[in-house]
Formats: C-alpha cells, sequence, structure tokens
C-alpha cells in the first residue's frame, strides 16, 4: 500500500474531498456494495490517471530470475517493480495475476546460472533505450557515489566516452547530477573493478581529491 497526500489551498483541499465524497455517496445510493472510503480512492485514481477503472493500471514487473520462480507462489525469489523496489515474487505474481490493464513480463538476460544483468550496445553516445533501462534496474534510483542517496538523475559514463570508454551496462552507472559533474573536477576519479557479469556484484571505486576510496557494489535488482 502507499499514501498519496498533496499539499492545496484550503478551498481547493476541501472542494477535492467533498467531489470524491458527492461521487462515492451517489455510487453507493446506486447499489455499489464499496465503502465510501474504497470509492473515494478508486475515484481519485480514475481521475489523476484517466483509467476507466483503478484497476486498470499498466504494469511492467522486472524479472531478473528463472521464469517459475515468479510462477510458483511458494517460491521465495522477488521481483522488481520499477519506481517502487523489489517485491515477494507472490505479490508480484499477484500483480499480474489481478491487474485489469496493460501488462508487460520483461524478461531480463542473466547469466546461464542466473545472477547480474548483460547486455548493452556499445556503439551509442548516451545511454538510452533498453540499455538506460537495465542500468536503472541494476543500480536502482539512487546515486551511486558514497553516501550520496541523492536520486540518480544521469547515467554516467565510468570511463568517459572522450576516453574510449564504451557505452555498455558495465561502463554504466547510476548518478546525481552533482555526482557527474564533480567527477571532471581535478582529483576525482571512478574506475570500474568489476563488469558484473561474473559471481561479482558489478562494483566501481570512487576516489576523491583527498584520497579517500570508497567502493560501490550495485545491489541485487531483485
Amino acid at each position: 500500500m502507499t499514501f498519496l497526500t498533496g499539499y492545496l489551498p484550503v478551498e481547493q483541499g476541501v472542494a477535492a474531498w467533498a467531489a470524491l465524497r458527492r461521487r462515492a455517496d451517489e455510487l453507493r445510493a446506486d447499489g455499489d456494495p464499496r465503502t465510501r472510503r474504497q470509492l473515494m480512492a478508486d475515484l481519485m485514481v480514475e481521475r489523476l490517471t484517466g483509467q476507466t477503472t483503478a484497476t486498470d493500471v499498466p504494469v511492467e514487473v522486472g524479472i531478473v530470475m528463472p521464469i517459475d520462480q515468479l510462477l510458483d507462489p511458494q517460491h521465495a525469489g522477488s521481483a522488481q517493480i520499477l519506481g517502487h523496489g523489489p517485491v515477494p515474487g507472490p505479490i508480484a505474481a499477484d500483480i499480474l495475476a489481478t491487474s485489469q490493464g496493460r501488462t508487460w513480463w520483461r524478461r531480463l538476460f542473466t547469466r546461464p546460472t542466473g545472477g547480474p544483468l548483460i547486455g548493452g550496445d556499445p556503439r551509442r553516445r548516451c545511454f538510452d533505450g533498453f540499455l538506460a533501462h537495465l542500468i536503472r534496474i541494476r543500480d536502482g534510483d539512487r546515486c551511486r557515489d558514497p553516501y550520496c542517496g541523492a536520486p540518480a538523475r544521469h547515467l554516467d559514463h565510468i570511463v568517459p566516452f572522450r576516453a574510449g570508454g564504451p557505452t555498455t551496462l558495465a561502463n554504466g552507472r547510476g548518478a546525481c547530477a552533482r555526482g557527474n559533474y564533480v567527477r571532471e573536477m581535478p582529483g576525482w576519479d571512478v574506475h570500474l573493478d568489476h563488469d558484473g557479469l561474473a559471481d561479482i556484484p558489478h562494483t566501481i571505486t570512487v576516489t576523491t581529491p583527498t584520497g579517500h576510496t570508497y567502493p560501490s557494489r550495485a545491489g541485487p535488482p531483485c
């Protein structure tokens, strides 16, 4: 579950609440079995998204594991809901089974025995398309710089493109805007330690102008 709030002028907030409540009461009067609060929640989703019903939600579940882990309700595996994070496999399976909207099963390539993501297009200058999608899944939505935690707004070449660095999954990292720009200043260095294609997770080391080094490992996508 999640909370959605809005900080509004009082007259607008009261008007929105009253409109949802009024319509919910009309639906209940017509025989809708849902409670007033259930109806108001569903109406809010429908009006904000333009969907016909609140359950008409397009869902994409990135599966970075053998498919039977998601299909087996008793399996201990997990899946990644983009924009949210990892969820237990049974919950992801329930979303896929019950959503009335468009649903995609995004198959993500791993080594034959499972593990980190692999793949990408080295010829492009920018990380875009499905390659950018893979980096965001692997790195999450936070900057890979040490002790940062800011949203990863940029996809950065670990070995700079101007220095011959390829546009690949291994050579990409999620970084905040500051982290991407500050690494261009003297004394900063970002080094690729492990490409993540073997048993060791994708690992980089960030060196600061003071000479301190900080490793950063990509967490398991699911």
